[in-house]
Protein backbone atom coordinates (compact mmCIF):
# COMPACT_ATOMS: atom_id res chain seq x y z
CA UNK A 1 0.00 0.00 0.00
CA UNK A 2 1.50 3.79 -0.63
CA UNK A 3 2.15 6.05 1.68
CA UNK A 4 -0.38 8.22 0.65
CA UNK A 5 -2.86 5.66 1.06
CA UNK A 6 -2.41 4.14 4.01
CA UNK A 7 -2.11 8.13 5.57
CA UNK A 8 -5.98 8.30 4.77
CA UNK A 9 -7.04 5.13 5.62
CA UNK A 10 -5.54 5.71 8.72
CA UNK A 11 -6.70 9.01 8.86
CA UNK A 12 -10.33 8.53 8.50
CA UNK A 13 -9.49 5.39 10.80
CA UNK A 14 -8.83 7.67 13.63
CA UNK A 15 -11.56 9.47 12.74
CA UNK A 16 -14.49 7.12 12.92
CA UNK A 17 -15.22 7.54 9.15
CA UNK A 18 -13.51 3.90 7.78
CA UNK A 19 -16.19 1.55 6.85
CA UNK A 20 -16.02 -1.96 7.57
CA UNK A 21 -13.76 -3.01 4.41
CA UNK A 22 -11.63 -0.63 5.15
CA UNK A 23 -10.63 -1.28 8.47
CA UNK A 24 -10.26 -4.98 8.02
CA UNK A 25 -7.94 -3.62 4.94
CA UNK A 26 -5.55 -1.69 7.06
CA UNK A 27 -5.55 -4.25 9.60
CA UNK A 28 -4.65 -6.95 7.21
CA UNK A 29 -1.91 -3.83 6.02
CA UNK A 30 -0.73 -3.46 9.62
CA UNK A 31 -0.36 -7.06 10.59
CA UNK A 32 2.00 -7.72 6.99
CA UNK A 33 4.15 -4.38 6.58
CA UNK A 34 6.59 -3.23 9.83
CA UNK A 35 6.91 0.57 8.00
CA UNK A 36 3.22 0.92 8.10
CA UNK A 37 3.06 0.15 11.27
CA UNK A 38 5.41 3.07 12.57
CA UNK A 39 3.02 5.48 10.28
CA UNK A 40 0.13 4.17 12.57
CA UNK A 41 1.84 4.42 15.16
CA UNK A 42 3.29 8.17 14.92
CA UNK A 43 -0.71 9.21 13.33
CA UNK A 44 -2.03 7.15 16.32
CA UNK A 45 -0.07 9.03 18.95
CA UNK A 46 -0.61 12.60 17.60
CA UNK A 47 -4.65 11.91 17.73
CA UNK A 48 -4.24 11.12 21.35
CA UNK A 49 -2.36 13.82 22.25
CA UNK A 50 -4.95 16.18 20.72
CA UNK A 51 -7.86 14.16 21.69
CA UNK A 52 -7.50 14.06 25.51
CA UNK A 53 -8.24 18.04 25.16
CA UNK A 54 -11.80 17.36 23.67
CA UNK A 55 -14.71 15.99 25.14
CA UNK A 56 -16.83 15.78 22.18
CA UNK A 57 -18.64 12.45 21.20
CA UNK A 58 -16.95 10.24 18.26
CA UNK A 59 -18.21 7.01 16.63
CA UNK A 60 -15.49 4.34 16.23
CA UNK A 61 -14.74 1.63 14.15
CA UNK A 62 -12.45 -0.64 15.60
CA UNK A 63 -9.31 -2.21 13.40
CA UNK A 64 -10.94 -5.58 14.02
CA UNK A 65 -14.60 -6.16 12.73
CA UNK A 66 -15.09 -9.55 14.47
CA UNK A 67 -16.13 -7.70 18.42
CA UNK A 68 -17.51 -4.87 16.86
CA UNK A 69 -17.26 -1.63 19.60
CA UNK A 70 -20.35 0.02 20.09
CA UNK A 71 -20.92 3.99 19.24
CA UNK A 72 -20.58 6.63 21.11
CA UNK A 73 -17.93 6.95 23.04
CA UNK A 74 -16.36 9.82 24.08
CA UNK A 75 -12.94 11.15 22.19
CA UNK A 76 -10.80 10.43 25.76
CA UNK A 77 -11.97 6.82 25.41
CA UNK A 78 -10.64 6.89 21.97
CA UNK A 79 -7.51 8.42 23.35
CA UNK A 80 -6.56 6.08 26.02
CA UNK A 81 -7.55 3.06 23.09
CA UNK A 82 -5.12 5.03 20.74
CA UNK A 83 -2.63 5.04 23.76
CA UNK A 84 -2.76 1.36 24.00
CA UNK A 85 -2.91 0.85 20.43
CA UNK A 86 0.83 2.32 20.52
CA UNK A 87 2.01 0.77 23.28
CA UNK A 88 1.08 -2.53 21.96
CA UNK A 89 2.50 -1.57 18.40
CA UNK A 90 5.62 -0.87 19.97
CA UNK A 91 5.66 -4.26 22.12
CA UNK A 92 4.85 -6.33 19.30
CA UNK A 93 6.94 -4.56 16.64
CA UNK A 94 9.89 -2.62 17.80
CA UNK A 95 10.68 0.95 15.82
CA UNK A 96 13.46 1.02 13.76
CA UNK A 97 15.53 3.67 15.47
CA UNK A 98 18.93 5.65 14.63
CA UNK A 99 21.87 4.21 14.68
CA UNK A 100 23.33 2.02 17.74
CA UNK A 101 24.10 4.61 20.15
CA UNK A 102 26.94 4.30 22.85
CA UNK A 103 26.41 3.09 26.45
CA UNK A 104 26.14 6.89 27.76
CA UNK A 105 23.53 8.73 25.10
CA UNK A 106 25.11 11.93 23.58
CA UNK A 107 24.04 14.76 24.77
CA UNK A 108 23.01 17.33 21.95
CA UNK A 109 20.81 19.54 23.21
CA UNK A 110 19.28 21.62 26.10
CA UNK A 111 16.04 22.79 27.02
CA UNK A 112 15.71 26.24 27.62
CA UNK A 113 12.33 28.52 28.02
CA UNK A 114 8.87 26.80 28.46
CA UNK A 115 5.35 27.71 27.99
CA UNK A 116 2.43 26.24 28.90
CA UNK A 117 3.86 23.19 27.64
CA UNK A 118 1.72 19.86 28.20
CA UNK A 119 3.59 16.47 26.67
CA UNK A 120 1.68 13.57 25.51
CA UNK A 121 3.82 11.61 28.16
CA UNK A 122 4.01 11.65 31.70
CA UNK A 123 7.52 10.28 31.42
CA UNK A 124 8.50 13.12 29.06
CA UNK A 125 7.60 16.43 31.45
CA UNK A 126 10.63 17.99 30.68
CA UNK A 127 11.91 21.26 32.60
CA UNK A 128 14.18 24.24 31.30
CA UNK A 129 17.93 22.91 31.78
CA UNK A 130 17.37 19.34 31.12
CA UNK A 131 19.45 17.56 28.54
CA UNK A 132 18.37 15.91 25.48
CA UNK A 133 19.85 13.20 23.52
CA UNK A 134 20.51 12.11 20.48
CA UNK A 135 17.71 10.30 18.72
CA UNK A 136 15.21 11.57 21.57
CA UNK A 137 11.73 11.96 20.52
CA UNK A 138 9.43 14.49 21.85
CA UNK A 139 6.13 15.10 21.69
CA UNK A 140 4.60 17.86 22.72
CA UNK A 141 0.72 18.57 23.25
CA UNK A 142 0.25 22.50 23.77
CA UNK A 143 2.75 24.97 24.43
CA UNK A 144 5.99 26.13 23.80
CA UNK A 145 9.40 24.83 24.54
CA UNK A 146 12.77 26.31 23.56
CA UNK A 147 15.93 23.42 22.56
CA UNK A 148 19.10 25.41 22.67
CA UNK A 149 21.74 23.04 20.53
CA UNK A 150 25.24 22.28 21.23
CA UNK A 151 26.23 23.91 17.61
CA UNK A 152 24.09 26.99 18.84
CA UNK A 153 21.16 26.73 16.49
CA UNK A 154 17.99 27.37 18.90
CA UNK A 155 14.38 26.03 17.66
CA UNK A 156 11.12 26.66 19.29
CA UNK A 157 8.47 23.75 19.15
CA UNK A 158 5.27 25.33 18.93
CA UNK A 159 2.49 22.57 20.49
CA UNK A 160 1.25 19.90 18.89
CA UNK A 161 5.00 18.86 17.74
CA UNK A 162 6.21 15.10 17.54
CA UNK A 163 10.17 16.41 17.04
CA UNK A 164 13.03 14.01 17.02
CA UNK A 165 16.71 15.68 17.96
CA UNK A 166 19.31 13.84 15.54
CA UNK A 167 22.98 15.30 16.26
CA UNK A 168 24.04 18.58 17.44
CA UNK A 169 23.38 20.29 14.00
CA UNK A 170 20.21 18.74 13.17
CA UNK A 171 16.64 17.43 13.52
CA UNK A 172 13.61 15.40 12.29
CA UNK A 173 10.09 16.99 12.24
CA UNK A 174 7.49 14.34 11.95
CA UNK A 175 4.30 16.65 12.65
CA UNK A 176 3.59 20.40 13.71
CA UNK A 177 5.32 23.06 13.61
CA UNK A 178 8.76 24.76 14.97
CA UNK A 179 10.76 28.12 14.54
CA UNK A 180 14.31 27.58 13.94
CA UNK A 181 17.21 29.99 14.60
CA UNK A 182 20.96 28.98 13.27
CA UNK A 183 23.31 32.62 13.94
CA UNK A 184 26.22 30.61 14.81
CA UNK A 185 29.09 29.81 12.69
CA UNK A 186 28.78 26.61 13.89
CA UNK A 187 25.25 26.19 13.73
CA UNK A 188 25.71 27.05 10.09
CA UNK A 189 24.49 23.86 8.25
CA UNK A 190 21.57 23.41 10.69
CA UNK A 191 19.03 20.61 8.68
CA UNK A 192 15.47 19.75 9.52
CA UNK A 193 14.16 16.85 7.93
CA UNK A 194 10.50 15.76 7.36
CA UNK A 195 9.00 13.00 5.20
CA UNK A 196 9.03 15.17 2.17
CA UNK A 197 11.92 17.56 1.80
CA UNK A 198 15.43 18.80 3.67
CA UNK A 199 15.44 21.99 5.11
CA UNK A 200 19.45 23.18 5.09
CA UNK A 201 20.20 26.85 7.02
CA UNK A 202 22.82 28.56 5.85
CA UNK A 203 22.76 31.40 8.64
CA UNK A 204 19.04 32.64 8.92
CA UNK A 205 15.89 31.94 10.42
CA UNK A 206 13.14 30.14 9.84
CA UNK A 207 9.61 28.64 10.08
CA UNK A 208 8.96 24.76 9.02
CA UNK A 209 5.82 23.27 9.77
CA UNK A 210 4.51 19.61 8.81
CA UNK A 211 0.62 18.74 8.65
CA UNK A 212 -0.43 15.72 9.22
CA UNK A 213 -1.22 14.59 5.87
CA UNK A 214 2.93 15.01 5.22
CA UNK A 215 2.35 18.37 3.74
CA UNK A 216 5.74 20.11 4.28
CA UNK A 217 6.14 23.84 4.56
CA UNK A 218 9.04 26.28 5.35
CA UNK A 219 9.34 30.48 5.20
CA UNK A 220 12.49 32.23 5.53
CA UNK A 221 12.36 35.03 8.47
CA UNK A 222 16.09 36.34 7.64
CA UNK A 223 19.16 34.84 5.72
CA UNK A 224 17.99 32.08 3.17
CA UNK A 225 17.95 28.46 3.46
CA UNK A 226 18.00 25.56 0.78
CA UNK A 227 15.48 23.19 0.39
CA UNK A 228 16.43 19.77 -1.14
CA UNK A 229 13.43 16.92 -1.70
CA UNK A 230 12.98 13.48 -1.28
CA UNK A 231 15.24 11.57 -4.10
CA UNK A 232 15.91 14.75 -6.08
CA UNK A 233 19.31 16.39 -6.50
CA UNK A 234 18.34 20.04 -7.12
CA UNK A 235 17.52 22.45 -4.09
CA UNK A 236 15.70 25.15 -4.17
CA UNK A 237 17.15 28.55 -2.84
CA UNK A 238 14.72 30.52 -0.55
CA UNK A 239 15.21 33.95 0.44
CA UNK A 240 13.74 36.19 2.77
CA UNK A 241 10.51 36.62 2.68
CA UNK A 242 9.87 33.93 0.33
CA UNK A 243 7.91 30.85 1.49
CA UNK A 244 7.79 27.02 -0.03
CA UNK A 245 4.97 23.49 0.79
CA UNK A 246 5.72 20.30 -0.66
CA UNK A 247 2.47 18.18 -1.37
CA UNK A 248 2.79 14.71 0.19
CA UNK A 249 2.00 12.57 -3.24
CA UNK A 250 4.12 10.78 -5.84
CA UNK A 251 4.16 13.82 -7.76
CA UNK A 252 5.97 16.21 -4.70
CA UNK A 253 3.65 19.30 -6.51
CA UNK A 254 5.59 22.50 -4.68
CA UNK A 255 3.99 25.95 -3.96
CA UNK A 256 6.37 28.79 -3.82
CA UNK A 257 4.82 32.34 -2.87
CA UNK A 258 6.53 35.75 -3.35
CA UNK A 259 5.83 39.15 -2.56
CA UNK A 260 6.03 41.34 -6.39
CA UNK A 261 7.57 45.02 -6.28
CA UNK A 262 4.00 46.67 -6.36
CA UNK A 263 4.75 47.99 -10.26
CA UNK A 264 2.59 47.58 -13.16
CA UNK A 265 5.45 45.44 -14.13
CA UNK A 266 5.07 42.68 -11.57
CA UNK A 267 8.36 41.89 -11.05
CA UNK A 268 9.31 39.10 -8.61
CA UNK A 269 12.35 37.72 -7.30
CA UNK A 270 12.49 34.37 -9.11
CA UNK A 271 9.41 34.20 -10.57
CA UNK A 272 8.07 35.72 -13.90
CA UNK A 273 5.67 38.24 -14.35
CA UNK A 274 2.03 37.49 -16.58
CA UNK A 275 2.63 36.05 -19.62
CA UNK A 276 0.58 35.79 -22.69
CA UNK A 277 2.46 33.28 -23.95
CA UNK A 278 1.51 29.99 -21.73
CA UNK A 279 -0.66 27.29 -22.72
CA UNK A 280 -3.69 28.92 -21.04
CA UNK A 281 -3.58 32.56 -22.44
CA UNK A 282 -7.04 33.19 -24.67
CA UNK A 283 -5.13 34.40 -27.50
CA UNK A 284 -4.66 30.80 -28.61
CA UNK A 285 -8.18 29.67 -28.59
CA UNK A 286 -7.24 26.28 -26.56
CA UNK A 287 -8.91 27.32 -23.25
CA UNK A 288 -12.06 28.54 -21.58
CA UNK A 289 -12.81 29.53 -18.20
CA UNK A 290 -16.23 30.01 -16.36
CA UNK A 291 -17.25 30.91 -12.47
CA UNK A 292 -19.11 27.32 -12.01
CA UNK A 293 -19.89 28.04 -7.86
CA UNK A 294 -20.56 31.28 -6.64
CA UNK A 295 -20.84 34.57 -8.36
CA UNK A 296 -18.45 37.47 -9.25
CA UNK A 297 -19.57 40.91 -7.80
CA UNK A 298 -21.61 43.09 -9.48
CA UNK A 299 -21.89 45.79 -7.15
CA UNK A 300 -22.25 49.30 -9.31
CA UNK A 301 -19.90 50.57 -6.99
CA UNK A 302 -17.17 47.81 -7.83
CA UNK A 303 -17.88 45.36 -10.01
CA UNK A 304 -15.66 42.44 -10.91
CA UNK A 305 -14.40 42.26 -14.50
CA UNK A 306 -15.49 38.83 -16.39
CA UNK A 307 -13.46 35.56 -15.68
CA UNK A 308 -12.15 35.65 -19.14
CA UNK A 309 -9.28 38.41 -18.07
CA UNK A 310 -7.52 35.86 -15.73
CA UNK A 311 -6.59 34.58 -19.15
CA UNK A 312 -5.99 37.88 -20.98
CA UNK A 313 -1.63 37.49 -20.10
CA UNK A 314 -1.81 40.40 -18.17
CA UNK A 315 -1.77 42.08 -14.13
CA UNK A 316 -3.22 45.31 -13.55
CA UNK A 317 -2.26 48.52 -14.45
CA UNK A 318 -2.65 50.15 -11.44
CA UNK A 319 -2.82 48.69 -7.27
CA UNK A 320 -6.64 49.24 -7.15
CA UNK A 321 -8.17 48.00 -10.60
CA UNK A 322 -11.32 46.24 -9.56
CA UNK A 323 -12.43 46.18 -13.42
CA UNK A 324 -8.98 44.51 -14.78
CA UNK A 325 -9.40 42.19 -11.58
CA UNK A 326 -11.44 38.88 -10.95
CA UNK A 327 -12.99 38.10 -7.49
CA UNK A 328 -16.24 37.26 -5.53
CA UNK A 329 -18.80 38.91 -3.91
CA UNK A 330 -18.01 39.76 -0.59
CA UNK A 331 -17.96 37.18 2.20
CA UNK A 332 -18.64 34.44 -0.18
CA UNK A 333 -16.56 31.59 -1.58
CA UNK A 334 -16.46 30.64 -4.99
CA UNK A 335 -15.36 28.11 -7.65
CA UNK A 336 -13.60 28.65 -11.18
CA UNK A 337 -13.26 26.21 -13.82
CA UNK A 338 -10.67 25.99 -16.39
CA UNK A 339 -11.16 24.09 -19.17
CA UNK A 340 -7.99 23.48 -21.47
CA UNK A 341 -9.58 21.93 -24.49
CA UNK A 342 -7.85 18.46 -24.12
CA UNK A 343 -5.60 16.45 -21.93
CA UNK A 344 -2.44 18.07 -21.36
CA UNK A 345 0.66 17.44 -19.41
CA UNK A 346 0.90 20.62 -16.57
CA UNK A 347 4.39 22.00 -15.68
CA UNK A 348 3.26 24.43 -13.74
CA UNK A 349 0.42 27.27 -12.30
CA UNK A 350 1.18 30.56 -11.60
CA UNK A 351 -1.62 32.85 -9.97
CA UNK A 352 -1.48 36.83 -9.25
CA UNK A 353 -3.10 39.28 -7.38
CA UNK A 354 -2.82 43.17 -6.58
CA UNK A 355 -4.80 45.65 -4.72
CA UNK A 356 -3.78 48.32 -2.37
CA UNK A 357 -6.70 50.64 -1.88
CA UNK A 358 -5.71 54.19 0.02
CA UNK A 359 -5.43 52.70 3.27
CA UNK A 360 -2.04 51.36 3.72
CA UNK A 361 -3.29 49.32 5.88
CA UNK A 362 -6.10 47.83 3.19
CA UNK A 363 -4.43 44.46 1.59
CA UNK A 364 -6.88 42.38 2.34
CA UNK A 365 -7.77 41.64 -1.60
CA UNK A 366 -4.22 40.74 -2.26
CA UNK A 367 -4.29 37.79 -0.55
CA UNK A 368 -4.32 34.43 -2.27
CA UNK A 369 -6.56 31.71 -0.45
CA UNK A 370 -7.69 28.72 -2.68
CA UNK A 371 -7.36 24.93 -3.44
CA UNK A 372 -6.40 23.81 -6.71
CA UNK A 373 -8.04 20.23 -8.41
CA UNK A 374 -7.72 18.43 -11.32
CA UNK A 375 -9.50 16.60 -13.54
CA UNK A 376 -8.20 14.38 -16.45
CA UNK A 377 -11.66 13.56 -18.50
CA UNK A 378 -13.93 14.21 -20.78
CA UNK A 379 -16.43 15.91 -18.71
CA UNK A 380 -15.46 17.16 -15.11
CA UNK A 381 -17.57 15.92 -12.22
CA UNK A 382 -19.56 17.78 -10.10
CA UNK A 383 -18.45 20.76 -7.94
CA UNK A 384 -20.94 20.39 -5.13
CA UNK A 385 -20.29 18.20 -1.63
CA UNK A 386 -17.13 16.42 -1.48
CA UNK A 387 -14.78 17.20 -4.66
CA UNK A 388 -12.77 14.35 -3.63
CA UNK A 389 -15.48 11.57 -3.64
CA UNK A 390 -16.93 13.42 -6.96
CA UNK A 391 -13.84 12.29 -8.64
CA UNK A 392 -11.44 15.36 -8.31
CA UNK A 393 -7.99 15.15 -7.06
CA UNK A 394 -6.44 17.75 -5.08
CA UNK A 395 -3.27 19.05 -6.02
CA UNK A 396 -2.63 22.10 -4.07
CA UNK A 397 -3.54 24.13 -0.92
CA UNK A 398 -2.79 27.91 -1.17
CA UNK A 399 -3.03 30.73 2.14
CA UNK A 400 -0.62 33.21 1.34
CA UNK A 401 -1.52 34.80 4.54
CA UNK A 402 -0.02 31.85 6.08
CA UNK A 403 3.15 31.37 4.07
CA UNK A 404 3.93 35.58 5.08
CA UNK A 405 3.20 35.31 8.28
CA UNK A 406 0.84 37.81 8.88
CA UNK A 407 0.56 38.77 12.06
CA UNK A 408 -0.38 42.65 11.43
CA UNK A 409 -1.59 44.08 8.15
CA UNK A 410 1.58 45.83 7.16
CA UNK A 411 3.05 42.46 6.74
CA UNK A 412 0.62 41.59 4.51
CA UNK A 413 2.23 42.38 0.59
CA UNK A 414 -0.31 44.07 -1.73
CA UNK A 415 1.34 42.62 -5.19
CA UNK A 416 2.13 38.47 -4.75
CA UNK A 417 2.57 35.36 -7.31
CA UNK A 418 2.00 32.22 -6.06
CA UNK A 419 3.96 28.90 -8.02
CA UNK A 420 2.51 25.53 -8.25
CA UNK A 421 5.01 23.20 -9.63
CA UNK A 422 6.06 19.45 -9.93
CA UNK A 423 9.51 18.54 -8.01
CA UNK A 424 9.46 15.46 -11.05
CA UNK A 425 8.92 17.94 -13.91
CA UNK A 426 5.07 17.99 -13.97
CA UNK A 427 2.07 18.58 -11.39
CA UNK A 428 0.05 15.70 -13.44
CA UNK A 429 -2.22 14.86 -16.69
CA UNK A 430 -5.15 16.99 -16.63
CA UNK A 431 -7.70 18.61 -18.72
CA UNK A 432 -10.08 20.59 -16.18
CA UNK A 433 -8.64 22.81 -13.16
CA UNK A 434 -10.59 23.72 -10.99
CA UNK A 435 -9.96 26.74 -8.20
CA UNK A 436 -12.17 26.80 -5.30
CA UNK A 437 -11.41 30.12 -3.51
CA UNK A 438 -12.35 31.09 -0.24
CA UNK A 439 -12.93 34.79 0.91
CA UNK A 440 -9.67 36.72 3.05
CA UNK A 441 -9.85 39.50 6.01
CA UNK A 442 -11.67 42.13 6.25
CA UNK A 443 -10.87 45.68 6.41
CA UNK A 444 -14.56 46.59 7.09
CA UNK A 445 -15.58 44.35 9.95
CA UNK A 446 -19.16 43.81 8.93
CA UNK A 447 -17.70 41.07 5.60
CA UNK A 448 -14.70 39.41 4.27
CA UNK A 449 -13.48 40.56 1.22
CA UNK A 450 -12.77 38.39 -1.33
CA UNK A 451 -8.78 38.80 -4.09
CA UNK A 452 -8.46 40.49 -6.71
CA UNK A 453 -6.90 37.99 -8.75
CA UNK A 454 -5.75 39.42 -12.35
CA UNK A 455 -4.22 36.33 -14.16
CA UNK A 456 -4.16 32.38 -13.86
CA UNK A 457 -1.21 31.16 -16.48
CA UNK A 458 -0.80 27.44 -16.65
CA UNK A 459 2.22 25.90 -18.62
CA UNK A 460 1.14 22.36 -20.41
CA UNK A 461 1.57 20.48 -23.22
CA UNK A 462 -0.62 17.69 -25.25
Amino acid sequence: MNRDKLTDLVMRFIDGRATDEEATALSLELAANAESRRSYLRLARLHAALATEEDQLADIVPISTAHPVPAGFKRWVWAIGAMAAVAAIAFLFPLRGPPARPDAPEIVASFGEMRDCRWVSAGENARPGDAVTRGQRLQLSSGSAVLRFSSGAVVTLLGPCIFEATSGNGAYLTLGQIKARADTPASKGFTVNTRTAQVVDVGTEFVTAVAPDGQSRVDVTSGEVYVLLDGMKSRHRLREGEAFSVEAGRAQVMVRIERGDGTAAFRFPTIEPPSDRDYADRAFGRAAIRVVDGALRTAVAIPSGPAERLLDGRGQTVQDSPAESVFFDNDASGALLLDLGQSVSISKVNTYSWHQSRIVEDRVRAVQKFTLYGYDGETPPSVAGNLDVAGWVQVARVNSDSFFRVMQPADRPAQQVCSITGAQGAIGRYRFLLWVVEPTEAIDPRFRNNTFYAEFDVYAAP
